[in-house]
């Protein structure tokens, strides 16, 4: 499995997307899918100007080498298959000749891919196949981002679960910053972390230092989530702020009348939060759900919709 800022994916589930947003992508262009039954011949699908495709989604997450050396194999051994099966390519293809070979992987690791691809290309005239445009051919590597703009359509209509990933992730020096220049939202925490808190705990200071901690690691993750998502899915990010808007209006009312004890008033809004997102996002992972419930509580604790006095 392969996790990427558009969700996972393994083997068959990118493939799936893939032929999506191929016959999408070059409609015009006569896409045609070929089965993998009883075999690809190193490629899944072409159109009749000469683009081929062939996709492939790694078992498992690699470090930078390796990952480059299994693409770098995989276009090795998928390149030779279009010497082996050149009559059988052939009565698929009919006159169409191959012009670009593109591999089509969800992530990839080193700008050394593209050298080996140059590299190949030249392999691959040298054996002046009759079904190669020596002329024109080139050998592409691409990314994820080259499913777009179909990608989110494919991604709904295959059921694979949405977990957006920021491009960065939090650090300590990022908090430490975030809090020296918000430090009346840190004591808006403080205050009311310390009523989620038993007065005689024995370590409640560093208690409600985790607790501070934990609020400002769940917004600044959650911001950066949301950063992305609102580039990715508009529409869904812009139903998000006005679901949290509608439940922060209900959560400032039952702060008022409250008559429950702090700490279950706060799950009591946890999960009336999470409910309503996994009601109204059914294609959101359960992990990105919990993400963006973390964010919009420890939103209301900073900004005060949460209050617990």
């Amino acid at each position: 499995m392969i996790k990427t800022e558009f969700g996972t994916f393994d083997g068959n589930k990118w493939e799936s997307v893939s032929q999506l947003c191929f016959k999408n992508n070059f409609r015009e262009e006569s896409y045609q899918e070929i089965k993998a039954t009883p075999g690809d011949f190193g490629i899944e699908g072409f159109t009749r100007t000469g683009k081929v495709f062939q996709c492939y989604c790694p078992n498992e997450h690699y470090s930078t080498n390796d990952l480059y050396e299994n693409h770098r194999d995989k276009i090795t051994k998928d390149l030779k298959k279009l010497k082996t099966y050149e009559t059988q390519l052939k009565k698929i293809l009919g006159t169409t000749k191959i012009k670009k070979w593109y591999f089509v992987t969800p992530i990839y690791a080193k700008n050394d891919i593209v050298q080996h691809c140059t590299q190949k290309k030249e392999e691959v005239k040298s054996w002046n196949l009759s079904i190669i445009d020596n002329n024109d051919f080139e050998v592409i590597f691409e990314d994820i981002n080259f499913l777009h703009p179909f990608l989110n359509t494919a991604i709904e209509n295959t059921k694979i679960k949405i977990d957006v990933i920021p491009d960065t992730q939090i650090e300590s020096v990022d908090k430490l910053k975030w809090k020296d220049s918000k430090i009346s939202l840190i004591e808006n925490s403080q205050n009311k972390n310390a009523h989620r808190i038993s007065s005689s705990a024995t370590n409640f200071d560093s208690n409600l230092d985790k607790l501070v901690d934990i609020n400002v690691q769940n917004y600044l993750e959650g911001n950066n989530i949301l950063i992305k998502w609102k580039e990715d899915y508009p529409l869904d990010y812009e139903n998000f702020l006005n679901i949290t808007s509608v439940i922060e209006s209900e959560i400032e009312e039952r702060c008022i009348t409250n008559t429950k004890e702090p700490s279950e008033l706060y799950e009591e809004f946890r999960i009336l939060l999470k409910g309503e997102l996994q009601n109204s996002f059914k294609n959101l992972a359960p992990q990105m759900i919990s993400k963006l419930t973390n964010w919009a509580l420890a939103d209301w604790i900073f900004r005060c919709p949460i209050n617990f006095e």
